[in-house]
């Protein structure tokens, strides 16, 4: 039970960590659509990028955990 409880608080908190990004990738893609322009957009693609790899990053902190409880494939 216990061993539950400390992986969700992990999950918890790596969720909330992967808000971060979310919000911001959602920001830079709705700007670079609002801005216009070809430069814009390209800038807005780049850090888009950047924002995905942190999300794959703490998509791959919670699986860690999940495999480490034997709960994933």
């Amino acid at each position: 039970m216990m061993e539950t409880i400390g992986l969700l608080k992990e999950l918890e908190r790596e969720l909330h960590d992967l808000c971060q990004p979310v919000t911001s990738l959602q920001c830079r893609l709705e700007l670079g659509k609002l801005c216009g322009g070809e430069q814009a957009l390209l800038e807005a693609a780049e850090g888009a990028l950047e924002d995905a790899a942190r999300i794959f990053e703490h998509v791959a902190k919670m699986r860690e955990h999940l495999l480490a409880e034997g709960l994933g494939r």
